[in-house]
């Protein structure tokens, strides 16, 4: 601990007196490890030789300006010269000291292990994804980034995050470091886009990847954070493509980095059709056709998903797909065939998700009309 000083004080008494106490600055840490793993908690362990006198020491352990939790400190004896007990931990009123009554069956030096929570060590992830020119493949890197605000400078230490490899070096107190956790090479994605009227009329570009080894990733469970996003482009440089704040996502769950307006696909959402059927009044059931018109002006299929947030007690009655070519008064409507996935959420919201052919630059449009019921209403 800073400005920390171990005091041992051989209990003998001769004559009826207590011999003279025994002062020993506190030696250094000889290792350090920092736990990062839990998410709201920072445990620090950390090991010192203190030369122990036969019989009862006594210890004290005093910090100022450190967070630390006084009753998360533990004292254990690793290694030391023969049978060594804790017997107690006391307290003393309105200090940042503790003192341990420490028995010892011979003098020698004991190597012991100080572990304690700490507050203030801020932790979070930053990921940034480069994706390969064809777009079929991306480079991942995740970075654990640390901020010391705990008063404590640590010279050196074991700092163990939530992914990666342990990372080896110093933590002053005020410093940040960005650690790298992992990186992951040739990482299989697909490129969706999304279309939610609820929250933009503009479709959003979504990378998707399976965190999964056979996708490339170490399947690890990846914490939330911010995740940037390049591209490889014909210079050999790399052009920014937006960022996204990742959900945790664990082994065999969806990573998605959603960056913001697709230019290539455009989707407009109406409702062309309104029924009300009376159930009892006041109680009634609206019936409604939402038509999802879309355009895809890249030059091959892309997936897309549909979002509809119909709230409440719903059904779907059907779902009807329309190819639409010409314009103004020469518009004209005609079958198309393609498979429209229904993924019912919950209660509030329901998805689609179909594959859209290469339209736009024919000037032809997919309609799909949803045809819903949304129950019991007032």
């Amino acid at each position: 601990m800073k400005y920390s000083v171990i005091v041992i004080t051989f209990l003998m008494f001769c004559s009826g007196l207590m011999a003279r106490t025994k002062l020993v600055t506190m030696p250094q840490r000889e290792y350090t490890r920092i736990d990062l793993k839990n998410p709201s908690q920072t445990i620090v362990e950390e090991e010192r030789t203190v030369n122990l006198q036969q019989g009862t020491n006594q210890v004290e352990y005093a910090f100022s300006g450190v967070s630390v939790d006084m009753a998360s400190i533990q004292f254990r004896p690793i290694k030391t010269p023969g049978t060594v007990r804790v017997i107690n931990v006391n307290y003393p009123p309105g200090e940042t000291a503790l003192f341990w009554e420490v028995y010892s069956e011979k003098a020698g030096p004991g190597v012991f292990r100080i572990s304690y929570l700490i507050s203030n060590l801020q932790r979070s992830t930053a990921y940034e994804a480069v994706v390969a020119k064809d777009e079929k493949t991306l480079t991942l890197k995740a970075h654990t980034m640390v901020q010391n605000n705990s008063g404590e400078t640590f010279a050196a230490a074991e700092i163990l995050s939530a992914i990666g490899k342990p990372y080896n070096g110093g933590l002053l107190q005020g410093e940040s470091k960005k650690v790298q956790a992992f990186v992951a090479n040739d990482v299989k994605f697909t490129k969706k886009f999304f279309f939610d009227a609820g929250r933009s009329d503009q479709v959003a570009l979504v990378y998707e990847i399976k965190n999964e080894k056979s996708t490339g990733l170490p399947e690890l469970m990846l914490p939330a954070g911010k995740a940037r996003v390049y591209q490889e482009d014909s210079q050999g440089s790399e052009a920014f493509l937006g960022e996204d704040w990742t959900h945790e996502t664990g082994a065999g769950q969806k990573l998605e980095l959603r960056l913001g307006q697709a230019k290539e696909v455009k989707v407009t959402r109406s409702i062309v059709k309104r029924k009300e059927e009376i159930v009892k009044l006041p109680i009634k059931n609206h019936h409604q056709t939402i038509r999802f018109q879309i355009e895809n002006f890249k030059d091959a299929p892309v997936a897309l998903t549909l979002v509809e947030h119909p709230g409440g007690e719903w059904a779907i009655d059907d779902i009807v797909t329309k190819e639409e070519s010409g314009e103004r008064d020469e518009l004209a409507e005609k079958s198309f065939s393609t498979d429209v996935k229904t993924e019912r959420i919950d209660l509030d919201n329901v998805k689609f998700h179909l594959k859209v052919p290469a339209n736009g630059r024919e000037k032809k449009k997919l309609n799909v009309y949803v045809k819903l019921v949304l129950k019991n209403r007032w």
